[in-house]
Order: structure tokens, then C-alpha cells, then sequence
């Protein structure tokens, strides 16, 4: 049997538009995006798309925790359990003669991580990542913990993979202190032959708990990558600067963007002391309590942006980004569970536009002949 290869021919609507899932950083607190995102997959479902999660967006952005889930979405080849249903047809209609059209297979989309495991990511490893205290001189002179149990757990997760084999685009936010300079590392810039398990360690080297990562970056200079969220624990402003480079054509970006349900933090100077003894603890939440507010502020008001920003208080109970008590990850859960439904309509509403997509030029897509060779 011949095998025709059709060029792929990128179907046009009305206006281009493009979808980013974005996903904030918080330790522990992924719990809450890991439900959410189970969740959506859910929804999809019942409504008969049955296209993988990760292929209906045209970029994937993380920092941090948000880093982990974001690249265990985008990845083919994760130790997480893959989403049970065959493998999707990529179909287009052409016309074929005057009066005839036939459909074209361009490929297949193939399954990834299941989104329902993602929970289990935190429930059955967290112990392990927070375990190796460096407990001689406590977090004094130097970090709460050594990385080896994170870089273990990362490297179980992710192997070899590097982040140019993402199924669809990708991008996970660090910071370098030496270069002083944020640093994205994703499927498509100079970093991309990274391995995913050294991008989300780069992202998660929350200073204090983990040291940095050292390394060099693609252009021969010593790097120190820090947890991403020192330079945007929500990623979406800058997911949309990607954005804008990756479709120049895209005339509005619809992001949805998934927080870790941290709270908002308020503090009234009148009620403390003044000087390092009263502005030590605060001044280092109110930045980036800031920094949080301003990317929905400049989301919110850019005139080719619908931002979907998925927020919520899920416990007055204060749990902190390495807390691995049971009844603190069985309350985050929870939590994500309410704050789907509080924000139902905001969600499914961006699902539903979701399941009317038909362009899939994004995706990495199992080629037609390798299905025949198969038969």
C-alpha cells in the first residue's frame, strides 16, 4: 500500500487565537493545580473531547511546583501512568477534484500523563523531596535541605527526556543570581536540550530550602538558577511575552491561569515595630504579594489578552511550601476540589472554547505512516 504524505496545511480561522496554561509556583501546594487540572481533564471528557489536556494548549508555562506539573503535562515519556483511550486522529477536509472533499490524516495524537496521577506526584513523594535536612547548623549558615532527594525524585520522574522532546511548547521561569537576570528554559530557546529533570530543578531551588543549581548556560557562562519565583511565581505575564514571539499572526491569547491558593497578605505598619525589627518578615511577603498583583493588573487590561486567573482561599491554616503533614496535603486537595467549584464557570467556560479548537499545528503529532506500519 502506497503511503501519501500531506504537507500540513495550518487551518485558519476566523482570527488566529492561541491558548497558554499557566501555573504558579507554592511547594506543596501543586496539590491544589494537580486537582484542578485532573478536574479539567474530567470535564473534557463528558463533553466527548477526548483529545489529550496537554494538546489543546499552544504553550505550557510553570514556575517552581508549576514548573513540575507543566512539564509532567507537555512530556511524552513520564514515570506517571498514561491517560487510558487511543491514540487521536489530526484530520483536515481537502478538496480532492470539482465537486469531491476527503478527509486527510496529518497524524495522531498520542497520550501523555494522565492528569489524575498528578496528586500522587506530591501524596506519595513529598516526604521523600522535604527528608534530607542539613541538620548540623540548622538553616542559620546553611540551606533547610540538600537536593539529592529532589534531584532523585525528578530524575525518577522525568529520566533522560530533554525538553525539546515536549509534545507541545514549554517553558519553565529560574532566575540567575550571578547574571542577575531571569531565565526561561524551554522547549524552544537555546536551553532546550536541557533535560526536564534539570529544568525543574533549576525552577524549584527556593532559596532557603534548596541551594541553587550551578551550571552553564547555552552561551558558556556560570549560571546559579534560582526557584523561579523570585522572579514571577505566577509565570502568565511572561508566558504571554513567549507567546507573542512563538505566534507573531495571534491576534488574542486566551490565558488560563492556575494559582496554588496562597493568600493574599496584608499588613498594617501601624500594628509592628519600625525598622529591620518590624519590616524584616513583612517586607519579604509584601514583594511578592506585589509582584502577584501586578501581572493580573497588566493581564487584565492588555487588549489581546483574555486572562482566566483561577484563585482562592482553600484554609485560614497557614501551610507552608514544604508542610507533608497528611492533613495538610488532604486539606490542599480538598481545596482544589472547592476552588473548582468556585470558580466553575470561569473554568468551563474556557474549556468549552477549548473543545471547539480544530488547530493542532502545535502539537507534536505520531505520523500517519508509522500508524500503517503498525497494521
Amino acid at each position: 500500500m502506497s503511503v501519501f504524505k500531506f504537507p500540513w496545511k495550518k487551518q485558519k480561522e476566523a482570527s488566529e487565537e492561541r491558548y497558554i496554561l499557566s501555573i504558579d509556583g507554592g511547594g506543596i501546594r501543586g496539590i491544589v493545580p494537580a486537582v484542578l487540572l485532573s478536574a479539567m481533564n474530567d470535564y473534557l471528557r463528558s463533553k466527548g473531547d477526548m483529545r489529550p489536556l496537554y494538546s489543546h494548549f499552544d504553550l505550557i508555562a510553570g514556575t517552581s511546583t508549576g514548573a513540575l506539573l507543566a512539564l509532567g503535562l507537555a512530556m511524552k515519556e513520564v514515570n506517571v501512568r498514561k491517560e487510558e483511550g487511543g491514540e487521536c486522529a489530526v484530520t483536515r477536509h481537502v478538496r480532492t477534484g470539482l465537486f469531491s472533499h476527503a478527509d486527510v490524516t496529518d497524524g495522531y495524537i498520542e497520550r501523555t500523563a494522565d492528569p489524575a496521577c498528578f496528586k500522587t506526584l506530591y501524596t506519595e513523594n513529598a516526604r521523600k523531596i522535604f527528608s534530607s535536612r542539613n541538620r548540623l547548623f540548622g538553616s542559620v549558615f546553611t540551606d533547610k535541605y540538600d537536593s539529592s532527594s529532589l534531584e532523585k525524585f525528578l530524575i525518577g520522574t522525568f529520566g533522560e527526556v530533554k525538553l525539546s522532546d515536549a509534545m507541545v511548547p514549554v517553558m519553565v521561569v529560574s532566575y540567575d543570581s550571578i547574571g542577575g537576570k531571569g531565565e526561561i528554559l524551554s522547549s524552544y530557546n537555546s536551553w532546550k536540550d536541557t533535560g526536564a529533570a534539570t529544568a525543574a530543578r533549576a525552577s524549584a531551588a527556593a532559596p532557603l530550602y534548596f541551594p541553587p543549581l550551578y551550571t552553564v548556560t547555552p552561551q558558556g557562562k556560570e549560571a546559579a538558577l534560582l526557584d523561579g519565583g523570585v522572579m514571577a511565581n505566577n509565570p502568565a505575564l511572561l508566558a504571554y511575552e513567549e507567546a507573542r514571539k512563538l505566534y507573531p499572526s495571534c491576534t488574542v491569547f486566551h490565558i488560563l491561569s492556575l494559582s496554588t491558593a496562597r493568600g493574599i497578605y496584608r499588613f498594617n505598619p501601624k500594628e509592628a515595630l519600625n525598622g529591620v525589627a518590624g519590616w524584616a518578615e513583612p517586607v519579604m511577603k509584601i514583594y511578592p504579594n506585589a509582584q502577584m498583583d501586578l501581572v493580573d493588573q497588566v493581564l487584565s487590561s492588555l487588549s489581546d489578552v483574555r486572562y482566566t486567573r483561577i484563585s482562592g482561599i482553600v484554609t485560614k491554616e497557614k501551610i507552608k511550601l514544604d508542610d507533608t503533614r497528611e492533613e495538610s496535603m488532604k486539606i490542599l486537595a480538598e481545596g482544589g476540589k472547592k476552588m473548582y467549584e468556585d470558580n466553575r464557570e470561569a473554568i468551563e467556560a474556557y474549556l468549552d472554547r477549548l473543545a471547539l479548537r480544530s488547530d493542532f499545528s502545535q502539537v507534536k503529532l505520531k505520523p500517519f505512516s508509522a500508524y500503517l506500519e503498525k497494521k
